[in-house]
């Protein structure tokens, strides 16, 4: 797929040997289109750990003291979360007509207070598990830039690219031009191979690494032209079957507009939303200065954690800073940080946003930015527009994904 996407020059060979392989199986095994069996997968549609089977946890009320430490690693895991015996406290509290928020209320209810919910059963769990599973598929399906297998007439399964100009593809990170008519000739976008709903803060290291890495070549590319550029992404869901793929638009422009676009979007995220609400208007997720260690000959654990962890809180950053657990709007201006501002209102909240700011900073019409026309493009009309784009900016000079196909 990646040789078909970038048109390699062994296209030819590697297409005779996929061939070849795919009669080689078909030979070998007989397909029954009668039975269509599915594996559930380890993970829900969240990225946390399932289970089908029940593990008993007692009856309704066991106090969390009769639970081993497995048992509560497990509940954890297979839960909502880390803040589930929050959420259970809360819920026992709502069913409190008469709850005081008072100490000697709280300790003399204590053992009805700390009730723990009754543990699904294992048709439960399945039940759930395959719902999940079919919510996600159905995700998966109506996603533009998600890589699809489809089946033939043969038996036979062939992947099927975004419908997206690929120009860089690395191991779990891509660089794509958008689909519709973009901003300015140098708009792109920066996007997870894997369909990863919503934000980009639920990537993992090593494909925040890949990001960070796109980033850095197109500041570089961009700057050789005097130019400048912003990064965006918007968030306006955290469930996965309502959050589209994880993307982030990047926007070029002059150096003298570069300059001016952080006060645009501050005074724009001060006016967004409304007048009282509960988190700052602006979020400053720009990387700071790093703690200083203690020089204290001998250190405890408990004092090197809580250094730890004051260091990650003084270095800031976009990871450091923002969470995934509630919806956002974030502009980096560089690839260490910028502006982060939470979505309280999420169906009051343009998903056009950013890219409004930018059309003001550059003086481009509503049809821009508010819903531009979608391209009805071929493939090959796409890897053409990809080609034309790596050429007009140079693109090959600061491909970092060169180094992964040396190795």
């Amino acid at each position: 797929m990646k040789a078909r996407l970038m048109k390699s020059p062994n296209l030819a060979e590697l297409e005779a040997q996929l061939e070849a392989a795919m009669h080689g199986g078909q030979s070998q095994s007989t397909i029954d289109k009668k039975d269509n069996v599915v594996v559930l997968p380890h993970t829900d549609s969240h990225g946390r750990l399932i289970s089908t089977r029940s593990e008993s946890r007692g009856k309704e009320g066991t106090a969390v003291e009769d639970l081993s430490i497995k048992q509560m690693a497990r509940i954890e895991r297979e839960t909502e979360g880390a803040d589930t015996a929050d959420r259970e406290l809360a819920t026992q509290i709502a069913k409190d007509s008469g709850f005081s928020n008072d100490l000697d209320y709280i300790d003399d209810n204590a053992e009805r207070l700390s009730k723990q919910r009754q543990e699904k059963s294992t048709e439960q769990k399945k039940q759930a598990a395959i719902r999940d599973y079919k919510t996600m598929e159905a995700a998966l399906d109506s996603c533009d830039m998600c890589f699809k297998q489809t089946d033939q007439g043969d038996g036979s399964s062939l992947l099927k690219p975004p419908s997206y100009p690929m120009v860089a593809l690395g191991n779990r990170v891509c660089l794509m031009l958008p689909n519709r008519e973009p901003m300015n000739d140098g708009h792109c976008i920066i996007a997870p191979i894997e369909h990863i709903p919503g934000s980009s803060l639920k990537c993992d290291d090593d494909a925040w690494d890949e990001i960070t890495n796109f980033m850095k070549c197109l500041i570089r590319m961009f700057a050789a032209r005097q130019q400048g550029v912003v990064f965006l992404e918007t968030v306006l869901s955290t469930r996965p079957s309502k959050a589209g793929h994880c993307a982030i638009e990047c926007v070029p422009m002059s150096m003298s507009k570069a300059r001016d676009v952080p006060g645009y979007f501050q005074e724009s995220l001060l006016a967004s939303g409304d007048e009282w609400s509960q988190h700052r208007k602006i979020i400053k997720t720009a990387r700071k200065s790093e703690a200083v260690a203690p020089t204290e000959g001998d250190v405890t654990g408990q004092d090197r954690n809580h250094f730890q962890a004051r260091q990650a809180i003084r270095r800031g950053g976009f990871r450091n800073t923002m969470t995934a657990k509630l919806p956002y709007f974030h502009v980096w201006f560089d690839h260490h940080g910028g502006m982060g501002h939470v979505i309280e209102a999420p169906e009051k909240f343009p998903a056009w946003f950013g890219r409004e700011v930018v059309a003001g900073v550059l003086d481009l019409p509503p049809t821009v930015y508010r819903k531009p026309r979608r391209l009805k493009e071929t493939h090959d009309q796409r890897c053409d527009r990809a080609d034309e784009w790596k050429k007009q900016f140079g693109w090959t000079k600061f491909d970092w994904t060169k180094l992964l196909e040396e190795k």
